[in-house]
């Protein structure tokens, strides 16, 4: 038996978590844990990854910054290379 719910349409994390936890469950107000992983830093010259305690990068000495996952104006999910956020135009990048 399966399920024909499409999580697409949902964008918040609350609502994910609704919509997954009422297809494991079968029943509302069930809370399942989702484990989300945490974005590893990237050197801001170079584009290596590093680890979570690096504070600089070991190949080029450039510094280590964690990736914008969500735009800082309207919380929208936001892709790593664009400048500007595509629902509010916030600039992403100088």
């Amino acid at each position: 038996m399966g399920s024909n719910i499409d999580l697409r349409r949902y964008e918040d994390p609350s609502s994910i978590q609704d919509a997954f936890s009422k297809v494991v469950s079968g029943k509302a107000g069930y809370k399942a844990v989702i484990e989300r992983k945490k974005p590893k830093p990237k050197c801001t010259k170079c584009g290596r990854g590093g680890d979570e305690d690096q504070k600089f990068c070991p190949q080029c000495g450039g510094k280590m910054a964690v990736p914008m996952t969500n735009c800082p104006g309207c919380k929208k999910p936001i892709n790593e290379n664009d400048k500007f956020c595509i629902e509010c135009g916030h600039q992403l990048k100088e």
